[in-house]
């Protein structure tokens, strides 16, 4: 499996550099080292988190963790919520029935 090249920002140099270890740590949510790693290679939702490489070891800022995180909630609020197949619809109203919950509602568009 290829991975993308990494581009290295420069800009970093300039911010409040940490290892990948730390950066783990200022996210809201419990997240970890090999999901940073994927977020710099590839991405996530059309984001980049800026990282460098330094002496062989890379390293991002708490800034650019900080941009990376609002960059997320921008996307995910410009995105439509997922519509759900005709398999999907049959199941939830099987599981909806199997447990006495009330029958899921049509969404508007669907």
């Amino acid at each position: 499996m290829a991975s993308k090249v990494i581009f290295d920002s420069p800009q970093l140099l300039e911010e409040s550099l940490i290892s990948l270890t730390e950066a783990c740590r200022c996210f809201p949510v419990k997240c970890s080292r090999p999901a940073l790693e994927r977020w710099i290679r590839r991405g996530s939702r059309g984001v980049v988190l800026e990282s460098i490489l330094i002496c062989g070891k890379r390293f991002t800022s708490r800034e650019a963790v900080q941009r990376f995180i609002r960059q997320q909630l921008q996307v995910g609020a410009e995105q439509p919520p997922p519509k759900i197949g005709a398999k999907s619809r049959q199941e939830i109203e099987t599981a909806s029935k199997k447990y006495g919950l009330p029958e899921p509602q049509e969404v508007a568009g669907e």
